[in-house]
Order: C-alpha cells, then sequence, then structure tokens
C-alpha cells in the first residue's frame, strides 16, 4: 500500500530543494522529512534525489515522480480534506492541553478568541501529562519538544526561556550575602533538565524551603519573599517586584508547539484556533 504522506513530503523537498525548508513548509522535524524521504525511495526501489552541497537535486527518475505527482495533487488533497472533516463546522467544543498556568498564560489569548467566536467552547487541561493526541483526548495540545512526533502536525510557537528569579525584598534582606550558595531556593518538583544542571553545578548543598508541585506555587513562594528559584520569563517578567539574577541569562531554552492530529488538520474549530494562537502568542523566536 502507498503512503500518499511520503508522496507530500516528496514534493516538499522537490519544491524547496532542502529538507530544512521542506521541514519549516510542513512544520514538522528535520528528521522527521529525511526518514519520510528514505522510507519513499525504499518504497519505490529507487533513488529520487541527488544530495548535493547546496541541497538536493531531483534524480532522472524524481523529476518524473515530481512531473506526474503535481499533475494530481490537488486531486488527492481534496479527497483526504473531504475525508477528514474540511467542511467542519465552526461551532462546538473544542478541547485543549496546555501546559501548567505560571509557564505561559494562554488564558488572555482564550477569552480574546472566545469574543471573535463565541460558537466555540473551550474544555482547557492544564497539566505536564502528555494527553494523547494520536487516541484524539484531546483536539489540541500545546506541548514543549525538540521534535514532535510524526503523526502530529502543527508549528513551532517560539521559544520560552528559563531564567533565575528573586523578589526585590528578599534581595534587600539577603544584600550581605556574598554567594547564591547562601539564599534559600524554591522548587518545582518537575524540575527541568536544565535547571537541575545548574542548580547542582552552582550552589553546594542548596537550602531548599519549598518544594512546590505546581509552577504557580513556585511563582507565588518566589514573589512573596520565600527564596530564589526558576521560572519563565514570559510570565516572571510581568512581575515588577521580581528581578531576573545572573544578569538575566537564560539558563534554559524550551521550544513550545501547537500540534493536532493529522485527521483534525483540516477542521475548521482546529484550524481557525491554531491560526489565532499562532498570529497573536508574542514568544521569542
Amino acid at each position: 500500500m502507498r503512503d500518499w504522506e511520503n508522496l507530500r513530503y516528496f514534493l516538499a523537498v522537490a519544491r524547496q530543494g532542502t529538507v530544512s525548508g521542506a521541514a519549516r513548509d510542513l512544520s514538522v522535524s528535520h528528521s522527521t522529512v529525511l526518514r519520510r524521504i528514505d522510507q519513499f525511495e525504499q518504497a519505490l526501489q529507487t533513488k529520487l534525489f541527488k544530495k548535493l552541497q547546496r541541497g538536493y537535486e531531483l534524480t532522472n527518475a524524481g523529476e518524473q515522480l515530481f512531473n506526474n505527482a503535481k499533475l494530481i495533487e490537488g486531486d488527492i488533497d481534496q479527497v483526504m480534506s473531504q475525508a477528514e472533516g474540511h467542511h467542519d463546522v465552526t461551532e462546538g467544543k473544542l478541547r485543549i492541553s496546555q501546559p501548567e498556568n505560571g509557564i505561559v498564560d494562554l488564558y488572555p489569548l482564550y477569552a480574546a478568541f472566545i469574543r471573535e467566536h463565541p460558537e466555540i467552547s473551550l474544555e482547557i487541561h492544564s497539566t505536564m501529562e502528555m494527553h494523547n493526541l494520536n487516541q484524539q483526548e484531546v483536539d489540541v495540545a500545546f506541548r514543549f519538544s525538540d521534535s514532535p512526533p510524526d503523526l502530529l502536525v502543527g508549528r513551532q510557537l517560539g521559544v520560552v526561556q528559563t531564567k533565575l528569579y528573586a523578589s526585590k525584598n528578599y534581595l534587600e534582606r539577603k544584600a550581605a550575602c556574598k554567594s547564591i550558595n547562601e539564599y534559600e531556593w524554591v522548587l518545582w518538583q518537575t524540575l527541568t533538565t536544565s535547571s537541575m544542571n545548574w542548580l547542582k553545578n552552582h550552589v553546594q548543598n542548596p537550602h531548599v524551603v519549598v518544594h512546590a508541585q505546581t509552577m504557580p506555587d513556585v511563582l507565588n513562594a518566589i514573589r512573596h519573599d520565600m527564596g530564589a528559584g526558576f521560572l519563565s520569563s514570559y510570565e516572571a517578567d510581568q512581575y515588577p517586584e521580581l528581578v531576573a539574577l545572573m544578569d538575566g541569562a537564560a539558563l534554559g531554552e524550551h521550544t513550545l508547539w501547537i500540534l493536532t492530529h493529522r485527521e483534525l488538520r483540516h477542521s475548521e474549530r482546529v484550524t481557525t484556533f491554531m491560526r489565532f494562537i499562532a498570529d497573536n502568542l508574542k514568544l521569542s523566536k
């Protein structure tokens, strides 16, 4: 059985001339494009591209396939769109999985979206657990990832930076301290690897005064002068009482994606919401 998705990857590389260009066009990772092209060439038992220093060039077989595929591409898209709910109505419930508040507060965007689309209702799950998009437990998921799974489609929204923060009042109390080893610490129980490594390498026997189960708890404890800790700069910079330590250096960067299952990528509810978020969420690129 032929995989039409592999043909879509082939067309993207043929048009862009590079794997990175095709990956941007398809909103997938570089490695996913390479794997798909390799699968397609193995299935056809022929080489479709010549790898050159400047990119990818079609072989004779690839050129012939490209010319033929362009003729039927529109028909394939039309058939797949009809099968996958391209004419789905906009109104109804949209199920969303998002990171905990305190990392990226999406509620201002949700409120603006509902004002524009009152016919849609949102069912929101705030958790660091990964809802299963493949089994369609939710319709849309915000995920931090370097390379989302192949069966999911979407786009990068930008980068969320982790920095070290303390309150102005707390720093005034600690003004006589000569080292951050003398600080108290507020830590999230789901501390990221980059933050754990930084703490291990820079602080000897950290005095932890709060082990918080949620990121909002970390944020509130730091705001109320209990100690220093790691926060999303997207959130922390909204509070004037907080100060970024270490000259504001980013101690970690995490790429946020908005994703859905391929079978839902033509749903009007899903595409309307994903486009609105991508157009209005302002993260570092």
